[in-house]
């Protein structure tokens, strides 16, 4: 049975749906509209409860949050080359920005985009909004140093953790501290937006990203 992956455009399915690319897996992709609430809707709801993207279905299993479908869907497919093999040093490389990723990163990235989700006073929110720019640029120095020396962040080859922090780094062209203002962060996104796979990812979500 085919796996459905459950996104919106330029959304937290960008990597899971760049690694179904990559593998060449049995999939199908559902577009929900988020500006109409589609992932409001009882019957997504009863999927992922907590109403956000991605959500990824194989059978009877449900997987939610980006990271953790992400995993689930390279680690059906072990061949497929974008995961290091487990119990390897390389795999705890892999973990290590993974989870720093989601954990750190990511929740920087929401605190500036959303601080509303922070600070439900509206006095307070331009507060959180300079402690997350300012966490940002930080976390972006440690991501820009990870980089140096190496194309992809476990080296020559890359893994999810590189589809996963293209999709961070996409979602930062919008704020005031930008991966892309960073030589090898710049670098990494245009390598791995030149990816057959990352290309038809972004086709079907219809998202794009001038880099310059």
């Amino acid at each position: 049975m085919a796996m459905r992956l459950y996104g919106a455009k330029g959304a937290g399915s960008m990597a899971v749906h760049a690694a179904l690319e990559e593998i060449g897996a049995d999939y199908d992709f559902t577009l929900l509209d988020l500006a109409k609430g589609e992932q409001k809707a009882p019957e997504y709801l009863a999927l992922n409860p907590n109403g956000r993207v991605p959500t990824l279905v194989d059978g009877d299993v449900v997987v939610f949050e980006g990271a953790a479908c992400l995993m689930h869907a390279i680690d059906r497919h072990p061949d497929c080359g974008l995961a290091p093999e487990p119990g390897t040093a390389e795999r705890g490389e892999y973990y290590k920005w993974l989870v720093w990723m989601t954990n750190t990163l990511q929740e920087s990235g929401g605190a500036w985009a959303h601080p509303e989700n922070w600070a439900p006073d509206e006095a307070t929110r331009p507060k959180v909004r300079a402690a997350a720019e300012a966490r940002l640029g930080r976390h972006w120095d440690m991501a820009e140093a990870g980089l140096a020396g190496r194309p992809y962040l476990l080296g020559e080859s890359p893994s999810g953790a590189d589809l996963f922090l293209f999709m961070l780094a996409y979602w930062s062209r919008g704020y005031p501290v930008r991966a892309q203002d960073r030589p090898n962060l710049a670098a990494h996104a245009r390598r791995v937006m030149a990816r057959p796979a990352v290309a038809r990812m972004m086709a079907a979500e219809g998202a794009e990203w001038e880099l310059g």
